[in-house]
């Protein structure tokens, strides 16, 4: 159930997000390559898509390498964290609603239900936003691993060699999957 809730959150931001920003692009992409971009950064998971989405990646590598690499450095747009933080603040008052002691929660302990119980609206939406601006950036990442050219792997390198950096994990990971 909590799986499910939290779910429903990434689905709304993803909506959200989706609506606003396919009017302009971003980074003085073409609105064919802006299209991938967005598909790309905003994806929770690729799976089952990820060769037609790559093939789109490389055909548009010119535009998106440095696009993505922008997006590692900046994250989301500043609507697009308005937008999470809207549907987060409605996911948080649906889960305050959420009747708990009327349905068996199972794969948890008693002290995580408690902790999803006294999460403040502020931390819950903070969490949100933070788990959607490294996602974002993660996959700005991943795309530089797919398109495999040098100044991506320059990038992926730098960020892999930062053991500071959050995203060196990912950054390793798009390096050895090349």
């Amino acid at each position: 159930m909590l799986t499910k809730l939290i779910h429903g959150v990434f689905l709304a931001v993803i909506a959200l997000t989706c609506c606003t920003a396919s009017a302009q692009t971003r980074f003085g992409l073409s609105p064919e390559a802006f299209a991938v971009y967005q598909r790309w950064v905003l994806s929770t998971c690729v799976e089952g898509d990820e060769l037609a989405l790559a093939a789109d990646l490389r055909a548009h590598a010119s535009e998106l390498g440095p696009a993505f690499i922008k997006a590692i450095r900046e994250g989301p747009l500043a609507r697009e964290v308005r937008d999470v933080e809207a549907a987060a603040s409605l996911m948080y008052d649906r889960r305050s609603k959420f009747p708990l002691d009327e349905v068996p929660v199972t794969g948890v302990t008693r002290a995580d239900v408690e902790r999803f119980r006294s999460l403040s609206r502020a931390m819950f939406v903070q969490d949100q936003v933070r788990r959607f601006t490294t996602g974002y950036r993660a996959n700005a990442v991943a795309a530089l691993g797919i398109l495999d050219d040098a100044a991506s792997d320059a990038a992926l390198r730098r960020i892999a060699r930062n053991m500071r950096d959050p995203l060196a994990p990912a950054a390793r990971e798009a390096l050895r999957k090349r």
